[in-house]
């Protein structure tokens, strides 16, 4: 190919998508003296967690428990004299919920409302997804190889020779994001409806020219 009279060019690919899934994180913590106490009152909590989650409408094939996790905690205090002392605080007894339905903003709510009366105070983290991501891809592609023909058709113009056979195409965009995430609590009146995402990517094109 060192011999060949080439056009080489990048072309562009733009996709305005609208997240169509919401996956919840949820993570439930409690703290006691006790080790089974501590552990006991966090998978009651979990428990009430999974309760408001099926009855605000989510599949239970769609929750899924996962790790528990559980450690000591300590605090440390100082004396009038600023020595400093560190003393046991209870074992923390610390599981996760994870949650996947439909990103309608109605559903999206009722959830949250559950969850806010479900007593049992779980942090949320929350991810907008898309569900078809090869889909997507493909047509993302599709308009970057699209906009690489159409860049060499206008330099091979303005330079007054002819476009031949493409030699050569490589994808050289970073990846597609597929996820759009956000925090918030359940009783924080947050932005229930998902932005488009925009999605972008790249192809690197080898033309001839005659």
């Amino acid at each position: 190919m060192a011999n060949e009279r080439t056009i080489n060019v990048t072309g562009y690919g733009e996709l305005h998508a609208k997240p169509d899934t919401v996956r919840l994180t949820l993570t439930v913590e409690r703290t006691d003296a006790d080790y089974a106490a501590a552990v006991r009152a966090t998978e009651q909590c979990c428990a009430a967690v999974t309760d408001a989650l099926v009855a605000a409408g989510v599949g239970e094939k769609h929750i899924r428990a996962l790790s528990l996790r559980t450690q000591p905690r300590y605090e440390t205090s100082a004396d009038e004299n600023g020595a400093r002392t560190r003393k046991f605080a209870g074992y923390a007894a610390v599981r996760r919920i994870r949650a996947e339905f439909s990103a309608d903003a109605e559903l999206t709510g009722r959830i949250l409302d559950a969850l806010a009366g479900s007593g049992a105070a779980p942090e949320i983290a929350t991810e907008y997804l898309l569900s078809d991501r090869e889909a997507l891809r493909g047509e993302l592609l599709a308009r970057a190889v699209k906009d690489a023909k159409a860049r060499a058709k206008a330099i091979a113009k303005a330079a007054g020779v002819k476009l031949g056979d493409v030699l050569s195409v490589q994808n050289g965009g970073h990846g597609m994001p597929v996820v759009r995430a956000a925090a918030f609590r359940a009783d924080s009146g947050a932005e229930l409806e998902p932005e488009d995402m925009v999605l972008t990517d790249e192809v690197n094109a080898v033309f001839a020219i005659g």
